[in-house]
Parts: structure tokens; C-alpha cells; sequence
């Protein structure tokens, strides 16, 4: 499962190596939605992100229904890409979607020993 190649995703991300002061570009991540009735998460989509650290295509219009959600950063894997430890192996960013004809923005800010995360326009 790649991320759609086109399109504009209603879900978009931008991830910041807010330590380095750059874009966390080749990062690995992966979107899944809830199964509300058998309680699993559901796998819908994998990429990286680009030089810019963002991750264009992630779900197309017509799959992004209501219901919840989660982002799975592999964070760890991207700190030893470029020679460094962290505290976090992975970062998973979990949000509801209650009307999936807006569009939703999930950025996350990383350092090796913090994250942060916020719905952006």
C-alpha cells in the first residue's frame, strides 16, 4: 500500500526536525483508520516523507470517511538514519474525524527527545 499518487489528500502531514531546524525528510510512516467494531486498527496507507518532510497523497477523497484515525511516525529509524539516538522509537498521532469533507492538517515537531503535535489549517 503507497501513498496515492493523486489527488489532493484531504489529510495532509509536515514533519519539522524542530532540533536540527529542518524538514524530517525520508521519514517512514503509515495511516490507519479504527475498526470500531472489532476494536483494530485497520492499515490504509504507507510513505515517506519527501525532501520537504511532507508525505503528498495520503488518502483520497472518496476513502476518507468519519471515524478515528492514526498516524504512525517511525521516528527511531530517522534518527539512526542520520548517526543519532532518541528517546522515541516511534511517534503515533491518533485523531477523530467526525466530518471528512474538511480538510485536516497534522504536523508534527520532533526533536530526539520531544514531539509535538496540533490540527493546522
Amino acid at each position: 500500500m503507497a501513498a496515492a499518487a493523486s489527488g489532493s489528500s484531504p489529510l495532509t502531514t509536515h514533519v519539522l526536525n524542530s532540533g536540527d531546524g529542518v524538514p524530517a525528510a525520508r521519514l517512514a510512516l503509515s495511516l490507519h483508520r479504527l475498526d470500531s467494531n472489532l476494536l483494530i486498527w485497520n492499515l490504509l496507507t504507507v510513505g515517506t516523507t519527501n525532501e520537504d518532510g511532507r508525505c503528498p497523497g495520503l488518502i483520497s477523497s472518496e476513502a476518507f470517511t468519519a471515524g478515528m484515525y492514526k498516524l504512525r511516525f517511525e521516528t527511531g529509524a530517522y534518527w539512526e538514519r542520520l548517526g543519532r539516538t532518541s528517546f522515541y522509537p516511534y511517534v503515533e498521532v491518533v485523531f477523530t474525524i467526525s466530518e471528512p469533507q474538511q480538510r485536516f492538517h497534522v504536523p508534527l515537531l520532533l526533536s530526539r527527545f520531544s514531539y509535538s503535535t496540533y490540527r493546522g489549517s
